[in-house]
Formats: C-alpha cells, sequence, structure tokens
C-alpha cells in the first residue's frame, strides 16, 4: 500500500474522530435542558455510561484499522496509518484552537 492511500485513510479516520466528536460535544451542550436542577445519581451513571461508550468508539476509530492490519502482519503500514491519524487530528484541534481564539 502506498505512502498516499496511508495518509488518506489517516485523514477520513481523523475526520469521523472529530465528526464523532462534534456530535458528542453537540449533545452534551444541549442535554444542559434535560438535566436541569442538582445532578443525581443517574446523570452521573448516565456520563460514565457515554464516556466508557465514546472511549470504545473513538479508540475503534482510531486504532481499528491499525489493528486489523497489525493482524494481517502488516506492521509499518498500522504505524503509519497511526501516526497520519494523530497527527491530522492534530492538526485539526490546531485549527480548532486558532478559529477560538479569533472569536474571542
Amino acid at each position: 500500500m502506498n505512502k498516499t492511500k496511508l495518509s488518506l485513510i489517516g485523514l477520513f479516520q481523523s475526520l469521523g474522530l472529530i465528526a464523532y466528536c462534534f456530535l458528542i460535544g453537540s449533545f452534551i451542550w444541549y442535554s444542559n435542558d434535560f438535566f436541569l436542577g442538582r445532578p443525581g445519581f443517574m446523570n452521573v451513571v448516565f456520563v460514565l455510561v457515554l464516556l466508557v461508550i465514546s472511549a470504545a468508539i473513538t479508540g475503534s476509530i482510531v486504532f481499528g484499522y491499525p489493528a486489523y492490519l497489525a493482524l494481517k502482519q502488516k506492521i509499518k503500514e498500522a504505524l503509519l496509518v497511526s501516526v497520519y491519524t494523530l497527527l491530522y487530528s492534530l492538526c485539526f484541534l490546531g485549527i480548532i484552537i486558532i478559529i477560538l481564539a479569533t472569536l474571542r
């Protein structure tokens, strides 16, 4: 597999990660209307379960395909996809920080 294709896979995984984080962030932002008042026990349980599910989903987005490649004995490609995904995610995070800084 060439490096361009691995880079594109990393880009798409990073875009999927950003989209998922945007959806969960929007859900948490707008769920404030549902959880009015003092947080109860079930609210804490809900947030913890959401955290665990989100960790599983984001882990599969970032490391699912590299794990598949590693199981097929393509270690170099697996590491490259992971590095590309993390680098693209850092770039997107930097862009988000710059946008937020200019809006203030």
